[in-house]
């Protein structure tokens, strides 16, 4: 996970050293990478050994089922948006233990009368913190009417009991580097953070995966008091709809999967796509689209152009990185060939962030270029120029999470979001073990994929001892039609993905949304799709075959909405998962 912004003492304290000095500091000392880490007692191998998890649904005790949750108003009245914590326990295998953990739950009653069925919500991730989904669906005029709307915080992550990984080494190193050395780094952090991740998660970590999400999904299910559920999962959430759907068919009522993963096939599938299609994204569409529109933005004449643009400020940070403190020195950010690359990548799952790419772009190219001239000091010099807010804009950008599934070995911000993330992806389904796989697979897709492809590698679940656990694999038979919707230049989910699962999952219906690539389609990105998918969660009625809509296609540059519209969830109206994780923020918090 690659460290982006380090904060002064000022703004985050001081108590532990970052995640890149963890790892620098036991190479620097001559100590093997397990001489770091010392764990006492029960360590990673003792806790999943004995863990037993599920893979199949349980009967739920009569405990869980008697349960009355305590709804409390969160976020501000407008929201109409009340949470609670439901106790679910641990080990759904286990549930005399006394284990039992806590799951945050947030839901929106129609404005006038009593709902006549229940839509969940999910964001992805895996590991989104999920309480936006209720005042996000409820937003959507066509549900309002008669929808109870449903988010919950996925057990590891949000206001539910958290996992972490806090400590754990990051990838600061350069994964184009192809030198022993720098694989043996990326190798050794990889190694190191199961164990820390186990270690401070108290015993949590092997029950964080989707076989255990799902019956907290249903016994949420149970004590609304509906016995079927409709569902809109986007990104990582389609994996977690697709998996519900095969623990709880009776329970299965109208479900939207969103920018799909291959849920028919084990987790890295999905993941060995990612590089391929998010360099579409940023060759075909990011960068053709700041081409068309050089007189403005000033990267370059053609795409390759602009390619060039970004490689060569790529070189120049690398060989000598630009810091500067911003904010008056509250905030140190430094740029180096990582923070280019996660910024690149970050803003390629919506169209709205193209130009607030190609601008800082532009930024950093002339930033380096007077550090390179000046020094440090005339670099700083034109930071301390810029105005607060843009100052401001730079330091939210660098730092700002990924919506959606993000690439392997790129942080997310949140460590518990962070750490379920790993605990999901590497629980699930198995992977090949062992650095010559990972290593390999860097060195063929990296050439041809350069943006992600040289950080396959980067990877703790090439070295994860998985708990034992063997799920079902969603095959669709004998439920109700499954939408599906995805966009042709999806960067995170590619496109391929979702003709793979559809293919193979009986009864699905695909929307494709051609001339499109963002991440996250239901909800203002298209007007065709939009209406489709209103049309089934209202009435049932899917289309009689697989369609296409037309895109809209990218927009002429214009200026992003402001610190205070992006904080509050608006001015992202094509951007939904934007908006689900601005909701988010301002409905958590409330229950601790």
């Amino acid at each position: 996970m690659r460290s982006i912004v380090t904060f002064s003492p000022a703004r985050r304290g001081a108590h532990r050293a970052p995640r890149s000095t963890q790892l620098v500091i036991g190479v620097a000392l001559g100590l093997s990478a397990a001489a770091v880490l010392v764990v006492p007692g029960s360590g990673a191998t003792a806790s999943m050994d004995q863990a037993y998890v599920v893979d199949r649904a349980h009967p739920v005790a009569n405990r869980y089922l008697k349960q009355t949750p305590v709804w409390k108003q969160c976020g501000d009245p407008e929201l109409r948006t009340y949470c609670a914590k439901i106790t679910v326990p641990r080990d759904w295998a286990n549930q005399y233990s006394g284990n039992d953990i806590q799951i945050a739950v947030s839901k929106v009653a129609p404005a006038k009368g009593k709902p006549s069925r229940v839509v969940f919500g999910n964001p992805g991730g895996p590991g989104g913190a999920g309480l936006g989904m209720a005042p996000y669906l409820a937003s959507q005029a066509p549900l309002a009417k008669d929808h109870l709307a449903v988010g919950f915080d996925p057990r590891g992550t949000g206001d539910s009991s958290n996992v972490t990984c806090d400590g754990a080494p990051g990838y600061t190193m350069d994964a184009r580097d192809r030198d022993q050395w720098n694989l043996d780094l990326i190798a050794e952090a990889s190694q190191l953070s199961q164990p820390y991740c186990d270690r401070q998660s108290r015993g949590l970590l092997p029950y964080v995966n989707t076989a255990q999400t799902v019956q907290d999904m249903d016994l949420i299910r149970r004590l609304l008091g509906f016995d079927k559920i409709d569902f809109v999962g986007y990104s990582g959430g389609t994996w977690m709809g697709a998996y519900y759907q095969t623990y709880f068919p009776q329970h299965v009522g109208r479900f939207v999967l969103d920018s799909n993963t291959d849920f028919t096939q084990p987790w890295i599938t999905t993941f060995v796509a990612q590089p391929e299609a998010f360099e579409r994204r940023f060759r075909e569409d990011f960068a053709t689209w700041a081409a068309k529109y050089d007189g403005e933005l000033h990267l370059g004449t053609s795409p390759r152009l602009v390619i060039r643009t970004y490689e060569r400020l790529r070189a120049t940070l690398k060989k000598q990185p630009v810091v500067e403190e911003f904010l008056d020195g509250s905030i140190k950010v430094t740029y180096d060939q990582n923070t280019l690359d996660q910024i690149v990548s970050g803003d390629m799952y919506t169209k709205i962030d193209f130009y607030s790419l190609a601008v800082d772009l532009a930024f950093l190219r002339d930033l380096s270029a007077v550090q390179t001239k000046g020094g440090p000091r005339a670099a700083q010099r034109k930071v301390d120029a810029l105005s607060p807010a843009r100052q401001q804009q730079l330091v939210r950008r660098a730092s700002r999470d990924t919506v959606g599934l993000r690439p392997l070995g790129r942080i997310v911000g949140d460590d518990a979001e962070d750490a379920t993330f790993t605990a999901v992806t590497c629980n699930d389904t198995p992977w090949p073990q062992g650095r010559a796989y990972g290593d390999q697979l860097a060195g063929r897709l990296g050439p041809k994929y350069p943006l992600l492809g040289w950080g396959l590698n980067e990877n703790p679940c090439f070295y994860w001892k998985r708990p034992n656990l063997t799920m079902p694999q969603p095959t669709g038979q004998g439920l109700p039609t499954t939408l599906m919707v995805q966009s042709v230049h999806d960067p995170a989910t590619s496109y391929s993905l979702a003709v793979s699962a559809h293919s193979r999952y009986a009864g699905s219906r695909l929307v494709t949304v051609s001339r499109e690539g963002d991440h996250g389609v239901y909800g203002g990105v298209n007007q065709c799709a939009d209406k489709i998918v209103n049309t089934f969660l209202t009435t049932g009625t899917a289309p009689a075959k697989d369609v296409t809509c037309v895109g809209e296609g990218i927009p002429a540059p214009s200026t992003p909405p402001s610190l205070e519209e992006y904080d509050a969830g608006q001015g992202y109206d094509h951007a939904p998962l934007r908006r689900i994780a601005g909701f988010t923020k301002a409905v958590s918090g409330y229950l601790h």
